[in-house]
């Protein structure tokens, strides 16, 4: 459990990967990293949820909600995609959930992405 929400492992049975990927997250050092640099939520979406998840090869895709406030928005983003990108060990593509515009992606990730981190 992260920042008292858990990754909900329960409709993911048919991904054996992406439940071998995610039981294998350092959930204490991306909790760590999310209070550092002012998440206020952090959610998995993308190949990492389904079949098309190749352990090999495969970025992992987050969406991101920053707490208000912060001074330096720019800091944050790339501090945490960095990090996070060290933690799971691959490519990271962190998207902020405010600035996705595309509604049909916007609706797509928001269906399928899983919490990771909550403040």
């Amino acid at each position: 459990m992260l920042g008292g929400q858990n990754l909900d492992l329960s409709n993911t049975s048919r991904y054996p990967e992406f439940v071998s990927f995610a039981s294998n997250l350092d959930r204490a050092a991306i909790e760590s990293a999310c209070e550092r640099y002012g998440v206020a939520r952090l959610r998995l979406f993308g190949s990492v949820l389904t079949d098309r998840f190749d352990p090999a090869r495969s970025d992992v895709d987050f969406l991101v909600d920053f707490l208000p406030g912060r001074g330096d928005r720019f800091s944050d983003y790339f501090g945490l995609r960095d990090e996070l990108s060290s933690i799971v060990g691959r490519n990271v593509d962190l998207v902020v959930t405010r600035a996705v515009r595309n509604p049909y992606f916007r609706a797509s990730a928001l269906q399928s992405a899983q919490d990771v981190y909550a403040a």
